[in-house]
């Protein structure tokens, strides 16, 4: 597997389509933790993190630079009192819905859902990377920073 550097610190989407629901959020902290697992922690609060569960498929996109109102349209608020759901913004990537023109667009399946003493609110997502895409964009970090 190629080295998703644009992944490292970035700023990126994670999204969700069940139950004829579509949810999203941006996620400002992520990590590889294998060549093919990666790790987000949602916030208590997310309805994304509330409705994930073992053997679900997700997209995940590092977003690119530039895309900055993107990250700001799935961060700001909650899927289940906004529709998040945005043609211009999203594509199909192997049957999960990632971001257009994202530096790196994954479809993963989550291997758990954890909740981490002293962070037990929040959900901690263990997701295997099973499809992968990345292109030439500079990435978008959380920072605001471009790399």
């Amino acid at each position: 597997m190629a080295n998703l550097e644009a992944f490292l610190m970035g700023a990126n989407v994670i999204t969700s389509y069940k139950n004829s629901k579509f949810r999203a959020m941006t996620c400002a902290w992520s990590m590889m933790c294998d060549y093919d697992k990666v790790m987000m922690l949602l916030g208590s609060t997310s309805d994304t993190g509330k409705s994930l569960v073992k053997g679900d498929l997700v997209g995940v996109s590092a977003l690119a630079k530039g895309q900055d109102l993107i990250a700001k349209h799935f961060g700001e608020n909650h899927s289940d009192s906004y529709p998040k759901f945005n043609q211009h913004y999203l594509e199909k990537y192997n049957d999960v819905y990632v971001v257009k023109e994202a530096k790196v667009k994954m479809k993963c399946e989550v291997l758990d859902v954890m909740h981490v003493e002293g962070m037990e609110a929040d959900y901690l997502v263990y997701l295997k990377v099973l499809d992968y895409k990345q292109d030439d964009n500079k990435a978008f970090l959380a920072s605001g920073e471009v790399k």
